[in-house]
């Protein structure tokens, strides 16, 4: 026989904007604080004693969920959208559940830990609630879900960043903020996925071919030569990923990665300039 019971349960799922780089603003303004709900909807089986209810707060930040009359073994899931209606990448860094009745409640969620949302994109997920055995008649229980954000510390580099990473293991001086095996491995994985780029030889060799790419030794450089030094900068982002939420003109690192190459194949010279500048554009977001 089922039993009835009276439970109130308040879930807040509550977005909290933590660990923002100080290189970057030590207080972000109120309009990177872009994280918002929006669009739930309620999924639970139709039972006459048990009536679920979800609301997102006026602010957007938080989701209350009640459920009344419900009983051992019945389930509920409310499905959500997230919208980050800031001007800057939103990193999920963790989820959290904090359910100090466990005995009675069970909670999950989507995992969106790792999960980059660029301004103005949505993602989706659900939270499932289950009540057990161990729930008791009349009890109101809470449970709170939290969603630790921060915002993107990583930003594309400048082709003279990348200039100075080779140049500087070449002649082993200074201090590079890159490794020479690091380096040798980004262009290890550029050669093993580009159609315009292959590096060979030993890892000197391979450095001064990058660098020949990077800085030709040229008094004027012509525009296929601009575009391959502001495609392999791009490339070289990519491989580090330094360029993960970010766009350009609603293009993202790959797929100008990609019409870059197509214009070189096919030699579309008219192409070139509007290539160049697309990465060019890239590689400078961090400044």
């Amino acid at each position: 026989m089922k039993r009835t019971a009276l439970l109130i349960l308040t879930i807040t799922i509550t977005l909290l904007t933590i660990g923002y780089s100080q290189a970057c603003i030590r207080e972000p303004p109120a309009e990177l604080l872009g994280l918002k709900f929006k669009d739930i909807s309620i999924q639970a089986a139709e039972e006459e004693i048990a009536i679920i209810s979800a609301q997102i707060t006026e602010d957007g930040k938080a989701i209350n969920i009640q459920i009344i009359n419900a009983y051992p073994e019945y389930q509920a899931q409310v499905t959500y959208t997230i919208l980050n209606a800031g001007n800057k990448p939103a990193y999920f860094k963790s989820i959290t559940i904090e359910n100090p009745n466990q005995e009675a409640l069970e909670i999950t969620i989507t995992e969106h830990t790792g999960l980059w949302l660029p301004p103005n994109e949505e993602t989706s997920g659900s939270v499932t609630i289950k009540l057990l055995e161990g729930a008791e008649e009349n009890t109101e229980y809470h449970a709170k879900i939290t969603i630790s954000i921060t915002y993107q510390r990583v930003k594309p580099r400048s082709v003279g960043f990348w200039k100075k990473q080779f140049k500087e293991n070449l002649d082993r001086k200074g201090k590079p903020q890159i490794d020479a095996e690091t380096l040798e491995n980004y262009l290890n994985q550029i050669s093993a996925s580009s159609q315009i780029f292959e590096f060979t030889g030993s890892r000197r060799q391979k450095f001064q071919q990058a660098l020949n790419i990077l800085d030709p030794q040229k008094p004027r450089r012509n525009m296929e030569e601009k575009l391959k030094a502001q495609l392999l900068a791009l490339w070289l982002n990519h491989v580090a990923g330094w360029t993960e939420g970010y766009t350009v003109n609603g293009m993202t690192a790959q797929q100008i990665i990609e019409g870059s190459e197509n214009a070189l194949i096919n030699k579309l010279t008219s192409q070139y300039e509007y290539w160049k500048n697309l990465c060019e554009e890239f590689n400078n977001i961090g400044g």
